[in-house]
């Protein structure tokens, strides 16, 4: 027997009309492993690291495709061309999902490919972005309606006249949360484990009958489950955009950690896909494909698009936060870190930064409707983030211009002034101060100390000097300090 080839393989794809074809390379090769099958998937919103980390699951750093921009690189269902032998009579595929949320798709093909991952997997990895909110409940609940209106209307809800439940046939779950910042501690303030977070986002709440429903949905239906957090891999967010291009160990120790023990828990824990009692074999496995995909086909889908629409609007968010935090990067290593600067010099660098964000979020694939919504957002967090580094510089250039005149002041001026011969004296080391004081400092508030501390000292040095200069004339020496 001999696999595919070792890259990914089409194994369903969804055309335009929003019908899925399965692929016949991919389902001749499936139907030659013999035995026991289980089944890896994943599914996400676009650009969020679900190759990533199915390469992960494959031992490299490479192999399904991840990608720099947002046009989905997976387009429907895809398999890794090799099956992983876990034992002699046991074999194991990785199935990669086109990324959800992209507005190349209608809302019904995003989730159709999202609710097929589902049924055909029997460990499923959900990838999402930061915390578990509402919005990511209700998106995953809605894909399980879908699923479970699939599932009905196909012919493997009866395989073998066995008429399992819908539950049986549900993978087991693993809730994976990237870019995760948040301490995990409970109302108490007490440490808990991922699971307990999982868990508690998932308990009812007094007074919330429907929301509770929608939780209630997803417990009965993953009735195994778990959750992972991971943090960001490295630092910089061009660099997020070439993960595939660093070497693993480049990457943070926390993430790698986190990875590999993500990695040695799906392993463990992953079991062949079962219909009802009977262990689904190669074969069967594309059967079961094979049935799905006419229900899919046959049947009027539920309406889905709207609420579907507000999937896209989250990612459309998450967009804009990735190119803002471009811009901040930007600023802190540009801008910041340099404080302060010339009025000139700082606009210069903050166009720089907001030039960069924009392009990071021209290379998103957003409709039209998004695109201008996402720009006027990232414009307006912009101007707010401009306005404070604008301020930020304001006040850094009065410190320095403050501690450079102090300092200068005393030390060319204030302990001499008893001794000055003439006013020119004096004058000369005020125009010489000045020249020192242009060189230290910079930025908005240098002519601004310069008119008002340095002057109002310069004119009381010079009445001193010039009444000492005098013989007092019976008046009492002026104090300039």
């Amino acid at each position: 027997m001999s696999a595919i080839s070792r890259c990914a393989q089409q194994l369903v794809h969804v055309d335009e009309a929003g019908k899925c074809h399965i692929q016949e390379e991919a389902a001749a090769y499936l139907g030659q492993l013999e035995g026991k099958l289980s089944v890896i998937g994943i599914a996400g919103l676009y650009r969020t690291g679900k190759s990533f980390l199915l390469n992960r699951l494959l031992g490299s750093q490479s192999g399904f495709t991840v990608g720099s921009s947002v046009n989905p690189c997976t387009k429907g269902l895809w398999i890794w061309g090799e099956a992983v032998q876990l034992a002699p009579d046991h074999h194991c595929i990785l199935i990669d999902t086109e990324g959800l949320g992209s507005t190349n798709k209608t809302g019904s093909s995003d989730m159709q490919v999202f609710s097929l991952c589902i049924l055909l997997s029997s460990y499923f990895i959900y990838n999402a972005m930061g915390a578990i909110d509402e919005q990511a409940i209700d998106e995953l609940h809605l894909v399980l309606k879908l699923a479970e209106h699939v599932h009905a209307r196909s012919e493997a809800s009866c395989f073998k006249g066995e008429g399992p439940k819908l539950a049986s046939n549900f993978p087991s779950l693993l809730w994976v949360l990237r870019d995760f910042h948040l301490q995990l501690r409970d109302g108490r303030g007490k440490a808990m484990t991922e699971k307990d977070y999982l868990e508690e986002a998932l308990a009812p709440r007094p007074g919330q009958r429907e929301r509770n429903t929608v939780r209630a949905t997803i417990k009965d239906l993953f009735v195994e489950r778990d959750c992972a957090t991971l943090v960001r891999p490295m630092a910089h967010e061009a660099d997020l955009k070439r993960l595939d291009r660093h070497a693993f160990t480049s990457l943070r120790p926390e993430f790698r950690s986190q990875v590999e023990s993500l990695v040695t828990t799906v392993y463990a824990e992953v079991k062949p896909k079962q219909l009802g009692s009977m262990a689904v074999s190669g074969p069967a496995f594309v059967g079961m494909v094979t049935e799905y995909c006419k229900a899919i086909n046959s049947t009027a889908l539920p309406a889905i698009r709207s609420a579907w629409t507000s999937a896209v609007l989250r990612q459309s968010r998450l967009c804009v936060q990735q190119a803002q935090r471009a811009y901040e990067e930007h600023v802190s290593r540009q801008v910041n870190a340099h404080l302060p600067m010339s009025p000139s010099q700082l606009q210069d660098r903050l166009d720089a930064a907001e030039e960069e964000a924009f392009r990071i979020l021209s290379e998103f694939d957003l409709e039209f409707t998004y695109e201008w919504q996402c720009q006027a957002q990232l414009g307006s967090s912009i101007m707010h983030l401009r306005a404070k580094v604008e301020a930020d510089n304001i006040e850094a250039s009065r410190r320095c211009c403050l501690e450079a005149a102090e300092e200068l002041y005393d030390e060319l001026i204030s302990g001499g002034l008893d001794s000055y011969s003439s006013l020119e004296q004096l004058m000369h080391d005020w125009d010489r101060l000045r020249e020192l004081y242009m060189e230290r400092t910079a930025g908005p508030a240098q002519a601004e100390v310069m008119s008002t501390w340095l002057l109002h000292r310069m004119t009381l040095s010079v009445q001193r000097v010039h009444v000492g200069l005098q013989g007092g004339f019976g008046q009492n020496p002026i104090s300039c300090c």
